[in-house]
């Protein structure tokens, strides 16, 4: 009877121990950006003509200038569903900054095509830096040419954070604005 209660109690001590241990690779399968020193004094920098003015050519530019980092897995990067703003694409990627959990969206709209969830989400980004997708308003920010829509999140704004988030909106912003 002991025998049968200790091989009890050990088979439920491996399941605990198994599943906190599923627990912590999940949080590993989110990538970390590292952020080289001198980059705070580089200017955002322009995207040339190598990167083609769609979603795939934004997020290349943006992964390209250390704004982002792409993980393998759909946590870190995953196709977002844009339809309900009116764009034509949509990606979010997720990653590590400092102590931080940082979550970037991108989606593409097709401006000379708009319908009428399309307009309505611009317009609202371009008065009020925000718009309302599901009964929820989202902050947003536009790219200079109006064609690429961001959202930001970071769970953790000290000093680290705060300076990629400036660097991630400076290459935002300059990605195709003219």
């Amino acid at each position: 009877m002991i025998r049968r209660m200790f091989a009890l109690a050990g088979a439920v001590l491996l399941v605990i121990f198994a599943l906190a241990g599923c627990g912590s690779a999940a949080v590993e399968t989110i990538p970390t950006i590292t952020l080289p020193e001198d980059l705070a004094a580089e200017a955002a920098p322009s995207a040339d003509s190598s990167y083609d003015d769609t979603l795939d050519g934004l997020c290349a530019y943006l992964e390209a200038n250390n704004a982002l980092v792409r993980g393998d897995t759909e946590a870190a990067f995953t196709e977002m569903s844009y339809r309900e703003i009116g764009a034509t694409g949509g990606v979010r990627y997720r990653f590590r900054c400092g102590n931080g959990t940082v979550q970037a969206e991108f989606y593409e709209f097709d401006r000379e095509n708009l319908d009428a969830k399309g307009k309505e989400c611009i317009d609202s980004v371009r008065e009020t830096g925000k718009f309302t997708v599901l009964g929820n308003e989202v902050e947003a920010e536009l790219n200079g040419s109006g064609k690429y829509l961001m959202i930001y999140h970071d769970t953790r704004s000290d000093e680290e954070n705060a300076y990629l988030r400036q660097w991630v909106e400076d290459c935002f912003l300059a990605f195709k604005s003219a």
